[in-house]
């Protein structure tokens, strides 16, 4: 069927963007460090590119409301690509840093409108499964990523690094070119398909369960990223353990994310989501408070895989709650906004760990993680909304259509939002 090859064609884009960003961001500080950039210089490029997201998302995802999907989707590749391109050549350390804020800017665009145009032919009853799918095209590039780019830099240097990466988003831009339809069906957002508003009426129509899907996602962002900036720093300071073990444990809890997404997607199409999304949050946040007196690797190992486990269970759930809030209010500015919050805790996360490791030990950090992850899961419970049918799926009977009922029944595979990028 065209959506079904439309969601391939998705899946592919958003693998190839992914694993070429991987493979860069991995090395991308040592990279820098390479140039002579110390201090304020080592830290803007990466913090001009949070930045952009944060600010960014919201308003471009109310243009690709206007100009439609596909146009949205070139542009933000193209300039993947610009990007990309960029990186091959000996820049100065300011010319990297505008690199960066672009790559920003692109994400900050092909995010919500990549979410669109699955949310838009993700049918109701499969919703979960549908998204979680395509999460794999997500986290499986990031498992990928670091071990494709310690190759190529063992091979090549970075001038491989970034071959590469020019290489993948030029295969995502081809793809997209030819796969991603317009007009009036899934790759396209004809008028009365969905209803864009105001940031101020989005704010109103949101104060309940999109409300609490925005507390939610704060609070696992945050830590993710204060997890991911210091768990290292306790593995090999703390535990000293060796490189291998160290990179084994800091994959392990993507690659149980990885296997465990598809089912956890049917799950969350035949359980409530709301309690899926509470128990997961939970989970994670109270497996943070353990994390610091794991004595040794195998019993770190066994908690990483847990976390990974515990966070899979919210996550196609949060996934098609969310895309449920952008069929109401319409989907690339909701998915905007949710990114643009998703990306705040990413950038909330170091700087507390910062100040939390300087003053009280490494240990306070993951306690740090643990009480705002717990917070934020009892916010969403406590702004949760309207009630939920059966099987996770909320009554309908308001909900804007983002697409035909020809179109929107027939898409039956693949795509959500990706967490971290």
């Amino acid at each position: 069927m065209p959506e079904r090859d439309l969601l391939r064609t998705l899946f592919l884009v958003n693998f190839a963007v992914t694993l070429a960003f991987g493979i860069a961001d991995a090395f991308f500080s040592t990279y820098l460090f390479s140039l002579g950039a110390r201090g304020l210089m080592l830290g803007l490029p990466l913090v001009c590119y949070s930045l952009a997201k944060i600010v960014c998302s919201p308003a471009l995802g109310a243009w690709s409301e206007r100009v439609g999907y596909r146009h949205a989707v070139l542009v933000s590749l193209a300039l993947y690509l610009v990007v990309s391109t960029g990186y091959l050549f000996n820049l100065s350390v300011p010319a990297l840093t505008v690199l960066r804020l672009l790559q920003g800017v692109s994400c900050a665009l092909f995010r919500p409108v990549l979410v669109s145009l699955v949310g838009s032919c993700a049918a109701e009853t499969r919703r979960g499964t549908t998204l979680a799918t395509f999460d794999i095209s997500f986290y499986g590039a990031l498992c990928l990523g670091p071990l494709a780019g310690g190759l190529l830099k063992d091979s090549s240097g970075f001038v491989g690094v970034f071959a590469a990466v020019a290489l993948l988003c030029l295969i995502a831009l081809c793809a997209a070119l030819y796969g991603i339809p317009g007009g009036d069906r899934c790759g396209g957002n004809a008028p009365g398909h969905s209803r864009p508003v105001s940031p101020r009426l989005l704010r109103r129509d949101h104060a309940g369960s999109y409300r609490a899907l925005l507390f939610f996602i704060f609070g696992r962002a945050f830590g993710i990223s204060l997890t991911g900036s210091f768990l290292p720093i306790l593995l090999t300071a703390k535990l000293g353990l060796t490189g291998l073990r160290s990179g084994a444990i800091l994959a392990s809890g993507t690659v149980a994310m990885t296997l465990l997404l598809r089912p956890m997607g049917i799950l969350s199409d035949r359980a409530p989501r709301r309690l899926l999304v509470t128990a997961g949050g939970t989970a994670v946040s109270v497996l943070y408070f353990l994390v610091p007196a794991a004595p040794g690797f195998y019993q770190m190992l066994l908690l990483t895989l847990a976390i990974g486990a515990c966070s899979v269970l919210s996550q196609p759930a949060s996934s098609a709650l969310l895309v449920e809030e952008g069929m109401r209010h319409g989907m690339a500015v909701t998915v905007g906004t949710f990114n643009a919050t998703l990306n705040l805790g990413f950038a909330a996360g170091p700087l507390l760990g910062a100040l939390l490791q300087g003053s009280l030990g490494i240990a306070a950090v993951f306690h740090a993680a643990g009480t705002v992850g717990l917070g934020a899961v009892a916010l969403f419970a406590l702004h949760g909304g309207r009630p939920e049918t059966e099987g996770g799926l909320r009554p309908s009977a308001k909900m804007v259509p983002a697409v035909s009922a020809t179109a929107s029944s027939s898409c039956e595979s693949v795509p959500p939002y990706s967490h971290a990028a």
